[in-house]
């Protein structure tokens, strides 16, 4: 009886931690990105055109990730502008904050995804509307 007992606690415990939420990254918005996304920092989608055109945080500007760096640079955003980063899930944020970081951007921050970052902030989406689509 005490076998099957310690079985069954183990089996449970076993159960609960691989079946829990794992954290994604960037998905806590930590106290320094909420200061700096009060501060008017730079927000940045990394997600393709088509995700953002179907809902992004707002202000957010869109730089796909694979192009994080060309389009900072584009907009003239200098190595100590707080950038906010954020994508679906966390992963493309997280790898475009590396190549910030990389190249000195010490104050680019992964903000994770697009709703816990809605959710941390108590916004909602925000769409193009059809004469910024046109543009």
């Amino acid at each position: 009886m005490k076998l099957t007992a310690t079985v069954f606690a183990f089996a449970t415990m076993f159960t609960v931690a691989c079946h829990g939420t794992p954290a994604e990254p960037g998905e806590t918005i930590t106290p320094e990105t909420m200061a700096a996304i009060e501060s008017q920092a730079l927000i940045v989608d990394v997600r393709t055109p088509e995700e953002f055109t179907d809902g992004h945080y707002p202000g957010a500007i869109n730089i796909p990730h694979d192009t994080i760096l060309e389009g900072i640079e584009q907009l003239g955003v200098t190595e100590e502008t707080p950038v906010i980063l954020y994508c679906r899930s966390g992963n493309r944020s997280g790898q475009a904050e590396q190549v910030l970081q990389k190249k000195g951007f010490t104050e680019a921050r992964n903000a994770g995804g697009l709703e816990a970052l809605l959710s941390a902030t108590a916004q909602q989406a925000s769409r193009p509307t059809s004469a910024e689509s046109s543009e």
